[in-house]
């Protein structure tokens, strides 16, 4: 007995030192996401650029001139991969306006020397505007993706052009020291909530700003597509559902390349990837997509998608005067509501909105069990998706990445960030 536990003791004990000899492997630490992988970084790489944007609010005139900072950082990996992390600084430069709402521009990225005059940047460049409805606490804003949102009837902006040009380290300088970014560090770095809170300390702000943009873009069936959901719409014919059959959830999806309308009935079909890709977090870096686009360099642009709003767990407008307290009757006490479009019968077509979630925000207590935390119980329990009211037939998920309406529509997902890869402001 004593020999059997002895061989065991010395069996574990090779094992462990097995494990902490491989464990130091490059490829270990590369599946682990260990950065001792990184062999190095190649730092201050930095360029500058100005954007200039011409807008009317509420019929003031209202001109931004905005010199960013490019910080380029190359990380090396030791098996010989690489990539470019560059960092925008303002990231997001915000003005507050008269009425006590506030204005944010969202730069494009143009860290190579791109400028409008040489042809690095669209002649039609839009970037991406939020106006947010608090100036204090920028928690909720609406964004103006499209040229649809700007001729809306809900606007209350217009567009008026944007261009890129050269800049230098003296015209940044400049630029700081005349003009203060109504964003603060302690408001654009409290996004993800209780993580932020934690990492910058008191001088975080409680209420995370709505730095996520949150929508669903509405595109029209195909034949073929059209065909796939009448075999799949439920007996009882909702308005809008979700496909229960296992393999119903991949038959709106189309492949690479095949063609997709969106719910325009004007447009033309184009090929699903050109729309597809207008709905990446990083679109905000390359500027909004245009209802009309511009050739540019060679190459057909994509056209704009159409864009809708999604409330989510806030259920409905208008927004909560006091989102901290409202965050925490909705964890406590719910309803749990994963999706909550804001269609209007399409009159909310080119906007979506920038929010927090409820369960981003601190609770002040700490749970031993942390299973038995508001925020995890709200999001384990079955939430209920919503279009102008209307509850989504089908599963309870949060969120669902498309819902279909009757056999003509589909609503496809979109998150469109306001941070950059390293930024600040």
């Amino acid at each position: 007995m004593k020999l059997r536990n002895a061989l065991v003791i010395s069996l574990l004990l090779a094992a462990v030192v097995v494990f902490f000899v491989v464990k130091n492997t490059p490829f270990v630490k590369a599946l682990l996401g260990n950065w001792d992988f990184v062999k190095s970084v190649d730092n201050e790489r930095g360029s500058y650029y100005r954007l200039k944007v011409r807008l009317v609010y509420n019929g003031d005139l209202q001109s931004f001139d905005i010199v960013v900072a490019c910080d380029v950082r190359q990380v090396n990996y030791m098996d010989g991969a690489r990539t470019l992390e560059v960092g925008l600084t303002p990231t997001v430069f915000g003005r507050r306006m008269a009425d006590g709402k506030a204005i944010v521009v969202r730069p494009p990225r143009a860290c190579r020397g791109e400028t409008t005059e040489n042809g690095g940047v669209p002649v039609d460049l839009l970037p991406l505007i939020v106006v947010f409805d608090d100036a204090e606490t920028l928690a909720f804003g609406t964004a103006y993706l499209t040229d649809d949102a700007f001729d809306s009837p809900l606007s209350s902006l217009k567009f008026d052009g944007a261009s890129v040009e050269s800049a230098d380290k003296a015209a940044f300088d400049r630029f700081r020291s005349e003009q203060p970014n109504l964003v603060s560090r302690s408001s654009y770095h409290t996004a993800s909530g209780p993580v932020a809170v934690k990492r910058f300390g008191t001088t975080a702000a409680r209420i995370p700003m709505g730095i996520g943009c949150f929508g669903y873009a509405r595109f029209r069936l195909t034949d073929a597509e059209r065909q796939r959901a009448a075999e799949l719409w439920p007996n009882n014919r909702p308005r809008y559902w979700l496909p229960s059959h296992p393999g119903g959830r991949d038959a709106f999806s189309p492949t690479f390349g095949e063609l997709m309308m969106t719910d325009r009935l004007y447009d033309k079909p184009t090929a699903s990837y050109n729309l597809l890709s207008q709905t990446e977090y990083g679109i905000a870096d390359f500027g909004m997509p245009r209802r009309n686009p511009v050739e540019w360099s060679g190459h057909q642009r994509p056209v704009a998608p159409s864009y809708y709003p999604d409330i989510g767990g806030w259920q409905a407008l208008p927004w909560p005067s006091d989102p901290e307290a409202r965050a925490l009757e909705l964890l406590s006490n719910g309803p749990h509501v994963g999706a909550s479009i804001d269609f209007r019968g399409g009159a909310t077509r080119g906007f979506a909105y920038c929010r927090p979630m409820p369960e981003t925000f601190p609770t002040g207590v700490e749970y031993p069990d942390p299973a038995q935390a508001p925020s995890v119980r709200y999001l384990n329990s079955p939430a209920t998706n919503y279009v102008d009211g209307v509850v989504v037939s089908g599963e309870r998920n949060s969120r669902p990445a498309a819902i279909v309406e009757r056999d003509d529509f589909i609503f496809r997902q979109f998150l469109i960030g306001l941070s950059s890869t390293r930024g600040d402001v």
